[in-house]
This record gives C-alpha cells, sequence and structure tokens, in this order.
C-alpha cells in the first residue's frame, strides 16, 4: 500500500470537506493530507505505511506542541551539540538537553554477524522557549495507517486513528481529541499556491 492509495482513500471518505489538500506546508511540517470542513475546522491526516516511519515521527516537534495541556510555552533544542555521551547526573539534572534514540550497532554485526540496537543520547548546548499557538496546530489530528499496522493502544491520547484496508475502505477506530477549537484560514494555503503559480508565469512571459 502506497502513501497515493491512501490519500486517495481520505478523498473519497471526506469528500464532503470543503478544502482537501495533499502533501503541503500549512503547519511548520509537512501534512501528508489535511483538509478544512465548511464549520472551518482544520484536520490532518498523518501517513504511516511502516512501524519504524510510525516510531519516527515522534521525532518531531509537532507532538510536543499537540500534548499541550495548557502549558503557555514548549521547549525545542538547539542545533549545536555538547556531548555525545553526556553521563548520568547531566541527564538527571537537565532532561531538556537530552535526545535519546536508538541505533544499530554496524560494527557489532561486522564482529558477530547479527545485529545489535543499542541506545544512543546526545546532549545539545541550547534549549529555545517558543509560545504555544493555536494556529499552528490543526483542530484534529489523525494517523492514517494500512489496516492492523498499529494498535489502538500505541497512538497518542490526542491523536486518532483510521484503517485503510487493500480495498481502499476506511474505519475510524479512534476519533481525534479537539487540540483546540480556533477556527482556521485556508486563504494561507491559496496564498502559497498562487505565488507559487505567480513565479511560474512570470518565469514564463519574461524569461526568453
Amino acid at each position: 500500500m502506497t502513501e497515493k492509495t491512501i490519500q486517495k482513500a481520505l478523498y473519497e471518505k471526506f469528500i464532503s470537506h470543503r478544502y482537501k489538500f495533499a502533501n503541503v506546508f500549512y503547519f511548520e511540517n509537512e501534512s501528508d493530507f489535511l483538509t478544512f470542513l465548511p464549520s472551518g475546522f482544520c484536520y490532518e491526516f498523518e501517513i504511516k505505511i511502516s512501524r519504524s516511519d510510525f516510531k519516527a515521527d515522534f521525532k518531531k516537534v509537532k507532538h510536543v506542541i499537540h500534548k499541550n495541556n495548557g502549558k503557555k510555552y514548549y521547549t525545542v533544542k538547539g542545533r549545536e551539540i555538547y556531548n555525545q555521551c553526556p553521563d548520568w547526573d547531566f541527564c538527571k539534572h537537565f532532561p531538556e538537553l537530552i535526545i535519546c534514540e536508538d541505533y544499530t550497532d554496524r560494527y557489532a554485526y561486522s564482529m558477530i554477524r547479527r545485529e545489535l540496537v543499542r541506545l544512543r543520547c546526545t546532549a545539545f548546548s541550547s534549549v529555545e522557549f517558543r509560545e504555544f499557538k493555536n494556529e499552528k496546530l490543526p483542530n484534529k489530528f489523525f494517523y492514517v495507517v494500512p489496516e492492523g499496522l498499529i494498535a489502538i493502544n500505541e497512538v497518542p491520547e490526542y491523536a486518532g486513528l483510521i484503517y485503510v484496508n487493500d480495498k481502499g475502505e476506511t474505519k475510524k477506530v479512534k476519533d481525534g481529541k479537539f487540540i483546540h477549537k480556533q477556527i482556521l484560514s485556508p486563504a494561507k494555503l491559496w496564498n502559497k499556491t498562487y505565488h507559487a503559480y505567480e513565479n511560474q508565469l512570470h518565469s514564463k512571459l519574461f524569461t526568453k
């Protein structure tokens, strides 16, 4: 099953939604599928076709924002690496500066001919404090996956879950919670679309 297959299924499922977009940048990350209801509410659909892709998605900052829980600010780690192997005291006292991730030890594979998954911790030298803004969030957020790929208990509390089967039929396994109820405007996307078109038009008219 491909992303395009799932996008087609979502298009048919949400045909009544006023505007539908695929692979667009409306928020900070690319949205696989995005719709606006006649009411003005915005739904974002994150498509995953593998479990590894699903797990990797939680490295994105947007998930920190989605589970806001009434907080005014959230933190984003700086890009400058401070220490590849921080000690336990550093991790304990500065957890907001640490990122832990699994990785496959290729050296071990070359020695014992089997993969070993290890844990790597990286410390960063700075943290930015950013303010939560509803206009950077959809009203509801859903994961959309091939049927049975992930279980309902693997989905965050704020997210919904939709299955798509081999026939292209959709099943809402879990409804997404309202992250907020502020009305968002699709004009932002229309403006981006027109800007891209205008650049092409200018190039066509004025480039020899």
